[in-house]
């Protein structure tokens, strides 16, 4: 598949692997790991010999049009895990500890 255009992400992206799904919206910024480009290219998604994917340092990512059409899909947010704070951060928040 050749085709680049970001509708595309819609044909494979739910035949993906769950758990494969919820890595890649928790590390949306991340490159793709390659047991995760195998599994869309086995789906009939495109590979990395395609101009889908953005290539950085031998690193692949989702083209911007696929991570804007996945922030936009309702999935994204059920699959998102919530941003958890440092419960030490608190700590450190009231002031510095005194010794």
């Amino acid at each position: 598949m050749t085709n680049s255009s970001p509708s595309q992400i819609d044909i494979w992206w739910p035949q993906l692997n769950e758990q494969i799904r919820s890595v890649v919206v928790n590390n949306i910024w991340s490159p793709l790991a390659p047991y995760t480009l195998g599994e869309i290219a086995r789906l009939g998604g495109p590979s990395t010999g395609d101009s889908y994917f953005v290539e950085t340092e031998g690193d692949w990512y989702l083209p911007t049009e696929a991570v804007k059409w996945l922030a936009s899909c309702g999935e994204f947010t059920r699959m998102a895990r919530p941003v958890q704070s440092d419960p030490r951060a608190a700590y450190f928040k009231r002031s510095w500890p005194k010794r």
